[in-house]
């Protein structure tokens, strides 16, 4: 009995020196393939974490921005209350400018 021969024993050396190679480089493109997805994938991580970054210095900048609008409604409210008050003292002082006046010339109280 003789041995069945196989594809490959059939084929002569060029023709199994090109399959070595093609088996090569579907080693090699698969190797590829996978090292693509990965890089993809790490780069897919990269732009998530930049992105959650940015969200963070955002919120705490809009954070920020609500406190300084709240320190400047504030400050508006107190700068219109002392003026409030420095017209009030004004007014006091002219009254009792007029009333000084009055007790010093009796002359006036009618």
């Amino acid at each position: 009995m003789s041995k069945p021969r196989t594809p490959q024993a059939r084929k002569s050396p060029a023709a199994r020196s090109v399959d070595r190679e093609l088996k090569a480089l579907e080693r090699r493109l698969t190797r590829l393939q996978v090292e693509r997805e990965a890089e993809r994938r790490r780069f897919n991580r990269q732009v998530l974490a930049l992105r959650r970054g940015a969200d963070r210095r955002l919120a705490a900048m809009l954070k920020e921005i609500a406190a300084l609008r709240h320190h400047e409604a504030r400050a508006e409210v107190l700068a219109r209350m002392v003026a409030e008050r420095e017209a009030n003292l004004a007014a006091q002082e002219r009254r009792i400018a007029q009333l000084e006046t009055l007790l010093r010339n009796p002359t006036h109280l009618g």
